[in-house]
């Protein structure tokens, strides 16, 4: 009886042991957003399309996630869209940033006059 509660203690450690994911040994800002400019009066919200985190894993495997997925990443700003200037953007308890700007509509008639 003692060998078989023993066995059957040993195949449950041995399941929970392999189901287990490896650990998160680094992360890198693989990709940046597609868009790292926004402009007053028009933009209203962070786009995080285009932005890749790489996760190196603890058993040597290597993760490639989107950052629209902000709820599994914990993406947090200060980005007042009223308001020109450059922010910054935390991924992941703001371990990993990148800075974003907000400019004006004259910001940009006034690049674009001066290129033609």
């Amino acid at each position: 009886m003692k060998k078989v509660l023993l066995c059957t203690i040993l195949a449950a450690s041995l399941v929970l042991l392999m189901s287990c994911e490896p650990a998160v040994k680094n992360v890198i800002i693989s990709q940046y957003p597609h868009k790292l400019i926004y402009v007053v009066g028009y933009d209203t919200e962070l786009d995080l399309s285009g932005g890749e985190l790489t996760f190196f894993m603890s058993d040597g495997s290597v993760r490639v996630n989107s950052m629209e997925i902000s709820s599994s990443h914990h993406v947090s700003h200060n980005i007042d869209f009223d308001k020109p200037g450059v922010y910054i953007v935390g991924v992941i308890s703001n371990s990993y940033t990148f800075a974003v700007q907000v400019v004006d509509i004259d910001y940009i008639d006034n690049i674009t006059n001066t290129s033609r």
